[in-house]
């Protein structure tokens, strides 16, 4: 319902393909954004119902980025700050595999003149720190590390990447899958082309600081690609949700919810 009239206005020539598309690139960093924070999806019914009609003709993709970043509670444009802490705990691993072939592609070829399709068959996502550790795992980590890693860290961004080579990789120690060259075949990761796998090249040691410190690097591309419109705007109250600092004296009420970091 907002796309339609959109393309409609490309059509027509009423704006322009690089106006076109920077509304396709706008609306795309919102919903991919508002995914990663597992922002309910029902809201963007009346989102993109009456988005048109706050299309402004002489500040056309202005008009859109001011009435996204108006949006507030469950229909919010997420800012920057809260993108980057949920994608250090997100499970990425456990979406669904074009989404989190989509994800992957994009931030490997990013900016990059010699696109890698990370579609071909035999490349798939690689837990760096294993699913089912060999033993040497828990001599190289402490006990606290080592369960850290296996339960909060294990699918999220921080420990997943890219490999060619993920069935010979398997459950080896991280200086083993950095290093591995069976038979000349360079399966570690120090061999890799992938932009994925280059902060892994240089480490010695994997553990909770190093996965946070990747997760914070990924994030970060994560914001180049999806970015937010950088426009101030008053952010609007839209049906029962207040902010708590304009809402009424709470006596003899129960609180339905609260919205941290938005």
């Amino acid at each position: 319902p907002f796309l339609m009239p959109v393309y409609r206005d490309f059509t027509a020539e009423t704006i322009s393909r690089d106006v076109f598309s920077a509304v396709l690139r706008l609306v795309q960093s919102y919903v991919w954004r508002r995914f990663i924070l597992s922002l309910p999806t029902n809201a963007l019914n009346k989102i993109f119902m009456s988005l048109y009609d706050r299309v402004e003709p002489a500040e056309y993709l202005l008009s859109v980025e001011r009435a996204l970043m108006q949006r507030s509670g469950s229909q919010r444009f997420p800012r920057d700050p809260e993108v980057m802490a949920m994608l250090r705990e997100k499970d990425i691993y456990s979406t669904k595999s074009r989404t989190r072939t989509y994800f992957f592609d994009r931030l490997e070829n990013h900016n990059n003149r010699e696109l890698v399709d990370v579609t071909v068959p035999g490349i798939t996502v690689e837990h760096i720190f294993p699913q089912n550790p060999e033993p040497a795992w828990r001599s190289a980590l402490a006990a606290d590390e080592f369960a850290a890693l296996g339960e909060k860290y294990l699918n999220t961004v921080g420990n997943l990447t890219l490999s060619g080579n993920n069935g010979r990789l398997g459950n080896k120690l991280f200086v083993d899958k950095r290093d591995m060259n069976e038979d000349g075949g360079e399966q570690g990761y120090r061999f890799s082309r992938l932009w994925l796998n280059r902060d892994l090249q240089t480490l010695d040691i994997w553990g909770v600081r190093q996965v946070e410190a990747r997760a914070d690097r990924i994030a970060s591309r994560f914001l180049e690609v999806w970015p937010a419109p950088a426009v101030e705007a008053l952010t609007e109250t839209n049906g029962d949700e207040v902010n708590i600092f304009d809402a009424e004296e709470p006596r003899f009420k129960r609180l339905e919810y609260a919205i941290f970091l938005g």
